[in-house]
């Protein structure tokens, strides 16, 4: 039994040795494995990271070629390429420098646009220009491409006339390469070498699509600090037709104008203006210059719209007559009217704008003072009147307005005018206002002179005449009471009670 036992003992011993031995046989040759597989591994990654090194070291050299071209040499070849791919002409200083980052690029400093037909005046001066390059082929700097330019800090000059050469530009194709400018500004002038407008443009781009074979041309900017928004496309297609999309979000403005250019130089299209609840649609014609226009389902808030006129831009010259079904014509000066906001931004106020607009409203039987009305707007030589404007009460008599004057000075809006009231019958301008009988005396005429603020509804009365004979200075005092702000037409027959009880007749 011990010799058993003995026996399986040593079996034991050895088959366990044995299994051992070989775990660490198996364990000395793993590790010799790992090892040589981490120095490999190792191995195989400095390969890596030396040749990643190398490219980019080689990638950077490539890059740097262009700065081996001649200074000379790039003026006058990017020069021609501008002149090739965008039909401009630039006029480089030698501050000329290449630059790897962002991307591969010239920049130049202090640079000029040429005009078309004249090169020794320049159209705009460019503090920076970046001319961007194709990396196609640097090793031959004769198959040297442009990609797209930039342009920084330019001041636009432009006349009348570059006016038109713009417009022609923009009715040609325009490159496929973009242009960018940012922070620039536009200066308008006149003949007279005098400015007459700035616009501020803080980011804009122009490219022709050849998808779409579409010119698009966008805008940001401000004028007279009003920020706008402009998107400009030109197709030419068989369609032959552009696009423009005008937004000025602080007036609540936003014009859509669609135009289709036939074969022959006439032109027809749809304008399309909205702001705030209003919506203006034209369907106009443009011949030889002119442009002939009406109105297509038009609304004033909830009110129709009909007119019609003529139209010259150069020189600006509208003829504009306007019908009104409902619509309160006194909204036209409301402090936040579109025509107020339109005065204070002081573009009206143009010797170069000639405007004759007349607005004309139906019989309302519910307004006590005014059946009818017509309101004159114009602007002659810089300066705006509603001469002519009359207010009509068929039973009373008429109120007309003369030697008018709107002016924009010192944050104030002011309207001075001479108003000449007709009266017919004067027992009826009394019974409307329920004038105490004796108070009543014949009345003819009134003569007022006064000052209006039309941002504030102030009213300042100058010179009153009631049948050519001035008033007293009691009975001024008296009709100085209209400035209340809280005016209301009970009010205004307490006023004008008070008033006629104090005239002497």
């Amino acid at each position: 039994m011990k010799q058993i036992v003995k026996k399986f003992n040593n079996l034991i011993k050895k088959t366990i040795f044995k299994v051992k031995n070989k775990t660490n046989d198996k364990l000395l040759l793993f590790k010799t494995e790992k090892n040589a597989n981490n120095k490999l591994l190792i191995s195989k990654f400095n390969k890596f990271i030396i040749t990643l090194i190398s490219l980019l070291f080689f990638y950077l050299f490539y890059l740097s070629i262009p700065v081996l071209y001649g200074k000379n040499w790039v003026q006058k070849n990017i020069e021609n390429q501008l002149l090739k791919d965008f039909k401009i002409h630039f006029s480089l200083s030698s501050d000329i420098s290449y630059r790897i980052l962002p991307s591969p690029h010239y920049l130049v400093k202090d640079s000029k646009i040429l005009k078309e037909d004249n090169k020794t005046v320049s159209l705009a001066e460019i503090k920076t220009l970046k001319i961007f390059i194709s990396q196609s082929n640097f090793f031959d700097k004769s198959k040297l491409l442009l990609r797209h330019i930039k342009l920084d800090k330019v001041n636009f000059i432009l006349l009348a006339n570059d006016l038109r050469m713009l417009k022609n530009s923009a009715n040609k194709k325009l490159s496929n390469k973009k242009i960018e400018i940012k922070n620039s500004n536009i200066f308008f002038k006149n003949n007279l070498n005098e400015t007459v407008s700035i616009i501020k443009i803080s980011d804009a781009s122009l490219l022709r699509d050849d998808e779409k074979l579409l010119n698009l041309i966008n805008l940001k900017g401000n004028i007279f600090n009003i920020p706008f928004r402009l998107d400009y496309s030109r197709n030419f297609d068989y369609l032959n037709n552009e696009e423009i999309n005008f937004v000025v979000k602080k007036l609540k403005l936003d014009i859509f104008n669609t135009r289709t250019f036939p074969e022959n130089n006439d032109s027809t299209g749809e304008n399309v203006i909205s702001f705030l609840n209003s919506k203006i649609i034209t369907n106009y014609k443009i011949k030889d210059g002119i442009m002939i226009f009406n109105s297509v389902n038009s609304k004033i808030k909830n009110s129709k719209v009909n007119y019609k006129g003529k139209m010259e831009v150069n020189p600006f010259d509208l003829n504009l007559n306007i019908h009104l079904d409902s619509y309160n014509l006194f909204k036209f000066f409301n402090p936040d009217s579109i025509l107020n906001e339109l005065i204070k931004t002081k573009l009206l106020f143009n010797k170069n704008i000639s405007v004759s607009t007349s607005i004309t409203k139906s019989t309302n039987s519910n307004n006590k003072l005014f059946q009818n009305a017509k309101i004159n707007f114009n602007i002659v030589d810089g300066k705006l009147n509603i001469n002519k404007t009359r207010l009509i009460n068929e039973k009373i008599g008429l109120l007309e307005l003369n030697d008018s004057n709107i002016s924009f000075e010192n944050d104030k809006l002011i309207l001075n005018t001479n108003v000449i009231i007709s009266i017919k019958n004067s027992d009826k301008l009394f019974s409307l206002l329920q004038t105490n009988k004796k108070f009543r005396k014949p009345i003819k005429n009134i003569f007022i002179n006064l000052d209006y603020d039309l941002l504030f509804n102030n009213i300042n009365f100058n010179n009153i005449k009631i049948n050519n004979k001035k008033i007293n200075n009691e009975s001024l005092r008296i009709i100085e009471n209209f400035n209340d702000s809280e005016i209301n037409w009970n009010k205004s027959k307490r006023v004008l009670n008070n008033f006629f009880e104090n005239y002497e007749g």
